[in-house]
């Protein structure tokens, strides 16, 4: 019986629909899905946690170029770049997320790789290559994935070495100038050390034309290289080396709409006084990364020893609008960052209590320092004030902030048998983390203490996790539970005077789920469902403000309910239906007072004192899909489309920016050999055109609009 490997998701009633209606044609099962959200590989069908996994197999076929395509596929996610920084994602999770890439402030939707967290937002939008595994935990991880996992993770696996000598390469083209070249080879050096290196290199054009300077924006050139070792040490011992880096140099600019096109006013007028940042227009980031993992057999489970370290250098040069009433781009942001972050975990797992349960626990530190050294401008010429050329730009703020992050954690999480057929959780982890900050410039840590402002926040927090599963028939598995999850608060850094860099508290969160994970039909069908209410207290949240202030405040509370869907259909054994849906209804409780027409200050209301909108928690999340796989003269045809619905929403605070609904298409086909040497893909994303708002400071941030690939890959060896 030939099998496949699926990930994939789609409404009960058309999955289930489709199925029954041709009984008996699918001879085909789908395979099990294998996980490692808790930590360890376990069946998907089996955690007691909401988790998408994507094979390699479907995070090409559901087109997943890079982690910021996971918004077309999973539910309840909203996002897009950063306004400006187009490396950087931010995230929105059951309407949880961060638009904030100063490093005082801690993304909630935390990404992990090869169980390495990566501290900054600057640099989360991850290229995919040589990638085996992505998995979205949707809801807090304070427990196993604790590091201020408010939101959920995303954790991406990438390939081990492989024992046989093997690999790819692959070139491609596209429009708005596409290039696209990459490879990987496995070379094992003997039988016990095993060798991969791979590489990458995309350049593209920019589709955004700019109508002041006649130079075209949001242009990507991005390389990057990885070079892994597996050292199979003895029978009992592995371990895993990886060292990783890279320079991407891609903006997200600001754009306006004539009819389908999109363009530009953006430009920097002449004499900006150069202080040490950028030398042009942009923003550039250089990353590199080393991790380990030594695992051995100890004490009748597995140890494993886990080390990163990730080193970032971030410049960028950006002008962006200071309100509705000035669309010249006269506010303007020169940065050059530096970011270590350093961390260590010491973990075991094994059965215990003569295999009536499974525990894992361990401990962890990581250790981040900053330093970022930027400066506000406003171009006065900009917006018509006369000045000579040596004065036509006023400093805002000149400061180089310095801060740090210390923390350690204690985690246990044990999985115990109750009866033939139910599992209970428990598990709690303890997290101690200081953080400081120093301010030198124009505005500095002497303002921040005249005004009453601590320069160190010291948190001390306990994040319990019960769950109980249970397994009703082979195929059929419930569960409840309960999760609380933790972020550390951090400073107001973008403030333009030292009273203005007010410290933030922490936020909590307690997440309740139902779940159901169900394989049906002779297991051609499988229904994965989950219901949740999250409850958040002191939300961190972001707002600008007329006068051109950035804050970052604790907003109020938020309280979701909610439910997602996962289902994976096989009709025939060449015939794959898929979907994911998600819905929603995110709303504040528990709001400050002192609200006062116009409002321009509170984050949680709008201009007349309303409570407004979440922003970017749209209702509903659907994805519709469907590719099938036929032979024609030796050649495997895989035809695929994919349709994704985003309800309204509003993308920026105090109900600002609002967006109608959207529907968009992804759409494809594959061309593959017979002996899967060759293959060749065809595909466009946002084949229709749709435009929306992804992110709003005073104006709009669009979507990247439609894009064409066609890329051939040869492999070898294996």
């Amino acid at each position: 019986m030939k099998k496949h490997r699926y990930h994939v998701s789609m409404p009960i009633v058309l999955a289930a629909a489709v199925a029954s209606a041709i009984p008996g044609v699918a001879t085909a099962q789908l395979e099990e899905v294998l996980v490692t959200a808790e930590r360890r590989e376990a069946s998907v069908q089996d955690v007691p946690i909401a988790v998408s996994a994507y094979s390699e197999e479907m995070i090409e076929r559901l087109q997943i170029d890079d982690t910021l395509d996971l918004i077309n596929v999973v539910p309840n996610l909203f996002g897009g770049n950063n306004t400006g920084l187009g490396t950087a994602n931010m995230y929105y999770l059951r309407a949880q997320g961060n638009d904030e890439s100063i490093s005082t402030f801690d993304p909630p939707v935390g990404t992990y790789v090869d169980d390495v967290y990566i501290t900054r937002q600057n640099v989360n939008n991850v290229a995919l290559f040589d990638v085996e595994r992505i998995e979205v935990l949707r809801g807090p991880q304070g427990t196993l994935y604790g590091r201020n996992t408010t939101g959920g993770a995303i954790s991406v696996v990438m390939k081990k070495p492989s024992d046989t000598m093997q690999g790819y390469v692959e070139a491609g083209a596209g429009n708005w100038g596409k290039t696209l070249v990459r490879g990987s080879i496995d070379v094992p050096l003997s039988d016990t050390v095993l060798t991969k290196f791979s590489a990458y290199y995309v350049d593209t054009d920019g589709y955004l034309e700019n109508r002041t300077d006649g130079k075209d924006y949001n242009e990507a050139d991005l390389t990057g290289f990885r070079a892994a070792v597996r050292w199979l040490v003895s029978d009992s011992m592995t371990w895993d080396v990886a060292v990783d880096g890279g320079k991407s140099e891609v903006a997200n600019i600001h754009g306006f709409l004539d009819g389908d096109d999109r363009y530009s006013l953006s430009v920097l007028g002449d004499g900006l006084p150069m202080g040490g940042g950028m030398s042009d227009y942009g923003n550039e980031v250089d990353t590199l990364n080393i991790t380990s993992n030594l695992a051995w057999d100890a004490m009748g489970g597995t140890a494993n020893f886990i080390l990163g370290s990730r080193s970032i250098e971030q410049d960028f040069l950006l002008n962006f609008p200071f309100s509705l009433d000035f669309f010249p781009d006269f506010f303007i942001i020169d940065n050059q960052g530096e970011h270590d972050m350093f961390s260590a975990e010491l973990k075991w797992s094994g059965d215990v209590w003569d295999g009536r349960a499974f525990l894992q626990t361990g401990v962890y530190y990581m250790d981040e320092d900053n330093e970022v050294d930027f400066v506000d401008y406003l171009d006065l010429a900009a917006v018509g004030v006369p000045a000579p050329p040596s004065t036509a730009f006023l400093t805002l703020a000149d400061r180089i902030l310095s801060n740090t992050t210390e923390s350690f954690a204690v985690y246990a999480q044990a999985d115990i048998k109750i009866g033939d057929n139910g599992t209970l959780t428990l598990g709690a982890r303890y997290t101690d983390e200081e953080k400081t900050v120093d301010f030198q410039g124009t505005v500095n840590s002497a303002g921040m203490v005249a005004a009453g402002i601590p320069l160190s926040q010291d948190e001390q927090e306990i994040t319990p996790r019960i769950a109980y599963a249970h397994k009703f028939t082979d195929n059929l598995m419930m569960y409840a539970s309960a999760t609380n999850g933790f972020k550390s608060g951090g400073w107001n850094a973008r403030g333009s005077s030292s009273s203005a860099l007010q410290a933030f508290a922490p936020e909590t969160i307690w997440s309740y789920e139902l779940g159901m994970r169900g394989d049906w039909m002779d297991g051609r069908l499988r229904t994965n469902i989950t219901a949740f209410y999250s409850d958040l207290e002191d939300l961190q949240t972001t707002s600008a403000t007329p006068d051109g202030q950035f804050l970052t405040t604790n907003a109020g509370g938020l309280e979701v309910p909610g439910i997602e869907a996962e289902i994976t259909a096989l009709p025939t054994d060449n015939w794959q239906i898929f979907a994911a849906l998600g819905w929603q209804n995110a709303k504040y409780k528990d709001l400050p007072g002192g609200c006062v027409t116009p409002n321009s200050n509170l984050a949680a209301y709008d201009a007349d004192c309303n409570i407004a909108e979440p922003k970017r928690s749209p209702h509903q999340t659907y994805t519709l899909g469907t590719s099938v796989d036929f032979t024609l003269g030796g050649v495997t045809i895989t035809p695929n489309v994919m349709v994704r619905y985003l309800g309204s929403q509003y993308p920026g605070t105090r109900n600002s920016g609002y967006n109608e609904s959207v529907t968009l298409l992804n759409a494809g086909v594959k061309l593959s050999m017979a002996d899967s040497r060759w293959e060749l893909n065809l595909e466009c994303k946002n084949c229709g055109d749709k435009t929306y708002t992804q992110s709003f400071l005073f104006t709009r941030y669009y979507n990247m609009p439609t894009t064409y690939l066609a890329t051939l890959k040869y492999r070898f060896g294996g």
